[in-house]
């Protein structure tokens, strides 16, 4: 069973993650103890598309996840520079929308596809809920995960990236709808399904990912009841790429 040490400050809630979800997930979700919960508010308008919305701010509880090593498969990557995330969630009666905050003093992004070692961003769920979670290392065989990355950069599969265009906040986004059955198995999926934009501002980034709570996706999470959900960052000025990454194992997304 995950430990955790949580402290609550007003709306802030900082989560000290140890080790991942236990082994029966329909128990964990049933008595919230798979992790540290990520609490999606609700509201009955538009859900927020800027990352620097008021509503971020005054409407959702945020809570800050630490990021630890990726030790599991090569290359191991013992000291991710980005130490922790902060988690916010909303949704609406037909979306969901989460957003991910961090600390990067270095803004890595490029217009240039080719371009290896750039900011990037990913949550991950189960396609399904099963009775014992997937492995965190990107899901096994007959255990797929559905991944929503956000890379830094442009022009990718009809959500070209914005650059520097005065008139937008959204500069260098691409973000990517994925399946994947275990390390070295991501796919992209033909359906792209997920929307969303970053901004970096301040010493920081802010990514929001934006789709429908259900759709006729079968490769896709369905948000129908609370969900398992990981997260992890890349920080492209410290060469991290693939596997060299700051990751947080399964958390629960937790929708009332």
């Amino acid at each position: 069973m995950t430990q955790k040490r949580i402290r609550n400050f007003g709306l802030w809630m900082t989560v000290f993650f140890l080790s991942a979800c236990g082994a029966n997930v329909e128990e964990c979700l049933k008595d919230e103890s798979c992790g540290p919960a990520i609490q999606v508010a609700s509201l009955d308008a538009s859900l927020p598309v800027d990352p620097y919305d008021p509503f971020w701010d005054a409407g959702t509880v945020a809570v800050k996840v630490e990021l630890g090593p990726q030790m599991i498969t090569n290359p191991k990557w013992p000291n991710p520079s980005t130490k922790e995330v902060t988690v916010r969630a909303v949704k609406n009666n037909v979306g969901i929308t989460i957003m991910l905050e961090w600390d990067d003093q270095t803004k890595s992004s490029n217009f240039d596809h080719s371009a290896l070692y750039v900011d990037r961003a990913a949550v991950m769920f189960p396609v399904t809920a099963d009775k014992e979670a997937p492995s965190i290392t990107m899901g096994e065989s007959g255990k797929p995960v559905n991944i929503w990355q956000w890379k830094a950069i442009g022009g990718e599969r009809g959500q070209p990236g914005v650059k520097d265009n005065s008139n937008t906040k959204l500069a260098y986004q691409t973000i990517e709808d994925l399946n994947a059955e275990g390390y070295s198995t991501l796919t992209d999926q033909n359906q792209q399904d997920v929307n969303g934009g970053a901004v970096w501002k301040n010493n920081k980034w802010r990514l929001v990912f934006t789709r429908s709570l259900t759709n006729g996706n079968a490769n896709d999470v369905q948000f129908k009841k609370s969900v398992l959900m990981a997260t992890a960052v890349w920080n492209g000025s410290n060469k991290e790429l693939n596997g060299q990454k700051g990751i947080a194992g399964w958390l629960l997304l937790k929708i009332q």
